[in-house]
């Protein structure tokens, strides 16, 4: 009986050449999807490239904007300290200016207070002259003075300031001190050149005498 005999191939040919062909679809798939990857890396660079510029100009703007916005503040405070000194000196001098009228007016108080109103005296009338009679007591000669128009007489006085000293308080007031004036009118019109004064014994003494129209009685025919 003859033996039939098959011959068989070997399959490690054959499996080598798949490995082969699987190992060059897999490089090719690598390079493929390296490429993939390259193209995606790229494409990635690109946007972050693209989103640095875009944060780049995003800064630069709000780096604008701060720097408009710092100079409006410090234009607006400039303007506001500018407006405070303005403001400030206004009220000072308001102050200034009350203090000094307030002043003023506490030295009239004081004045009219210190002051005597008014030297008092008699005036009299005689057929042929005025005599104006003042009582000034405590004042001196040289404190004196009076004038005359034709038809009014002014005294000036400065009455002598009291006591002063340390420690004097006074308990009542009512002698005033400093200068004071009165002018008299006259009922009617004096000789001045002919008018004359006397101080004695703290008594002022004027006598004016009057200025009398002379009249002239005329003929009837």
């Amino acid at each position: 009986m003859d033996e039939k005999k098959t011959k068989l191939e070997p399959k490690g040919k054959d499996t080598k050449e798949e490995i082969i062909s699987k190992a060059s679809e897999v490089k090719d798939s690598v390079s493929e999807k390296g490429e993939e990857v390259k193209v995606k890396a790229s494409e990635v660079k690109d946007s972050v490239s693209e989103k640095g510029e875009e944060v780049k100009v995003k800064a630069t703007e709000a780096k604008d904007t701060v720097s408009d916005k710092g100079k409006e503040f410090r234009e607006s405070a400039s303007e506001k300290t500018e407006e405070l000194r303005t403001t400030a000196e206004k009220m000072v001098n308001d102050v200034l200016k009350t203090l000094r009228e307030k002043q003023e007016d506490l030295g009239k108080t004081i004045t009219d207070y210190t002051a005597p109103t008014t030297p008092y005296l008699d005036l009299v009338e005689t057929p042929d002259e005025f005599i104006l009679i003042a009582d000034l007591p405590g004042v001196e000669k040289e404190s004196l003075s009076v004038d005359v128009t034709s038809d009014s007489v002014t005294i000036t006085v400065t009455f002598p300031v009291g006591m002063e000293d340390e420690g004097v308080n006074y308990v009542k007031r009512e002698r005033g001190s400093g200068e004071v004036n009165r002018t008299i009118k006259l009922p009617a019109e004096i000789k001045i050149k002919k008018a004359n004064a006397n101080f004695e014994e703290a008594i002022l003494t004027i006598k004016l005498p009057k200025k009398i129209a002379e009249t002239h009685k005329l003929e009837i025919k």
